[in-house]
């Protein structure tokens, strides 16, 4: 038995319709679940379900599509994400369209995210994270230098960096670490001179980053790509932190993505496909974070992209601590 399988508790008898009766199913849902303080998180269930019962009996769940808001609707919007998250593509499944348009009908706020992974969820993997695991690996980076490298070239004497977000800006960057323990470092930086995205080194990210920062973080990393920063992000979005539950699969989608939509400065309402488009354009860095800490640190992200023209740089530095 699997820790995940021990986890099962108040999903257990919803867990054991499947295989089985759709419509008995529906109707336990609709009664365990109509109040979540009794019945456990509908994700919780849907994660549970997409990793422990086979695809082809997952499907014909979808043949009830949801007509009204509750937990049959929650339960279905989440399902699709969590099969979405593990690789399946649910574009041909009637059933999976149909589902969509009734969630898209009652303005639920999964039904935006596609039915099939995008160009940069191509790493993404909700089989290898499982509902209550947490992760706490490292990213390997290269080892600090002993100092500061300068910036290359000439910079304007007149011009110093600041920060030019909005707290809205804010929110949504933090959008894939909102249930850590630690607000953290979300902020998009004006820069005083353009920097070549072809040319971009991590080093130098200190050298343009406004004093109030620089006093509190030190960054040393690599170049990475955008489906790495929406795997990490989808990743820590996923799973538990510290002291709060995950966010699961089709929140955790969903938050990777407003994440991703706040450090690109992507439009309010922009559909996934969009933000995917216009990430792509940007130079993505992780970091590893050299500061000092009076506690113990779970896990850390630090992810920061250069905007295509090089006038802006945006930065999601935080930690969740125990």
């Amino acid at each position: 038995m699997t820790v995940h399988e021990r986890r099962g508790g108040p999903h257990e008898r919803a867990l054991a319709r499947v295989p089985g009766d759709a419509a008995s199913l529906a109707d336990l849902v609709r009664d365990q679940y109509a109040d979540e303080r009794q019945g456990g998180r509908v994700c919780d269930l849907a994660a549970l379900l997409a990793e422990r019962r086979r695809v082809h009996h997952l499907v014909p769940l979808l043949e009830h599509p949801p007509e009204e808001p509750g937990a049959w609707a929650e339960l279905v919007a989440c399902l699709i994400q969590e099969l979405v998250a593990r690789r399946v593509t649910l574009v041909r499944v009637p059933a999976a369209a149909r589902c969509a348009d009734a969630l898209r009908g009652l303005g639920h706020p999964l039904a935006g995210l596609p039915l099939k992974r995008t160009r940069g969820e191509r790493r993404m993997d909700a089989a290898v994270l499982g509902p209550g695991w947490t992760p706490r690996g490292e990213q390997a980076l290269p080892e600090p230098p002993e100092r500061d490298a300068p910036l290359a070239g000439r910079g304007s004497p007149d011009r110093t960096p600041r920060i030019v977000s909005t707290r809205e800006d804010e929110r949504r960057i933090a959008s894939a670490v909102e249930h850590w323990s630690a607000p953290g470092v979300a902020a998009v930086v004006e820069l005083p001179r353009r920097i070549d995205p072809q040319t971009l080194t991590p080093l130098e990210v200190n050298a343009f980053l406004p004093g109030a920062l620089r006093a509190q973080i030190a960054l040393y990393g690599a170049m990475t790509s955008l489906d790495a920063v929406v795997s990490e992000l989808f990743a820590v979005a996923y799973c538990d932190a510290s002291y709060s539950p995950g966010l699961r699969g089709g929140y955790g989608r969903l938050a990777a993505w407003q994440s991703v939509a706040g450090l690109v400065r992507a439009p309010a309402g922009a559909s996934v496909r969009r933000i995917n488009e216009l990430a792509a354009r940007w130079r993505w860095t992780v970091f590893r974070i050299i500061r000092r800490q009076p506690y113990w640190v779970s896990r850390e992200l630090a992810i920061g992209a250069l905007s295509p023209r090089g006038t802006a740089f945006s930065l999601l530095v935080t930690h969740d601590t125990d």
